[in-house]
């Protein structure tokens, strides 16, 4: 009887790098996870998603989620950008009562740098508002939205977004319409 022969084949197990992943430079680069990998380059492009509380340290600031993307790999440390800036939407359910009205509004506004940035402000207001005052309220947060960012980098606003500068800022601004009970914003994220 002839014997056969059987092959075997021995798979190549690709050996994995650890990469730690670092938030903007306007965060002071800290560390916001880490990642295996075997080939560096299959990392760009990715995003990590974690709560503003683990960047700031403060529980006031759980509300938020920022979703960071990852722009390069070099010497084990992946570079990111902050590319979506969203309030959980129970946070913002608080704000509304049967005695205040709501105003939300979507739009695109180029920044300094270039960046296309998607901004969907959520202004709450402390009585009853008519259609035309809901419009005028929306279309002067358009204005000073786009002239804030006409003036700065994307990184320089997002930096005063999470600081809560901006809002504070457009509120005491909005308010000489009428009075604001919150003005936040919903979502911002990078096109």
């Amino acid at each position: 009887m002839a014997k056969i022969a059987i092959k075997s084949k021995v798979k190549k197990v690709k050996r994995k790098f650890p990469v730690e992943i670092v938030a903007p430079e306007f965060l002071n680069s800290k560390k916001i996870g880490s990642s295996m990998v075997t080939d560096l380059n299959k990392l760009v492009g990715k995003t990590t998603k974690l709560s503003m509380m683990y960047i700031t340290g403060s529980v006031k600031n759980q509300n938020v989620r920022l979703t960071f993307k990852i722009t390069e790999v070099a010497s084990g440390l992946a570079k990111t950008q902050l590319s979506n800036y969203q309030q959980i939407p129970y946070y913002l359910g608080r704000h509304i009562k049967t005695t205040t009205n709501l105003v939300e509004d979507s739009f695109v506004v180029t920044s300094k740098d270039g960046l296309n940035v998607r901004i969907k402000p959520f202004i709450v207001t402390k009585q009853a508002a008519s259609g035309l005052v809901k419009s005028v309220i929306r279309n002067q947060t358009k204005k000073i939205i786009a002239e804030e960012l006409a003036n700065k980098t994307y990184d320089q606003f997002m930096n005063e977004v999470i600081g809560g500068k901006i809002q504070v800022g457009f509120r005491n601004t909005l308010k000489a319409i009428l009075p604001l009970k919150a003005f936040e914003f919903k979502k911002i994220t990078l096109e």
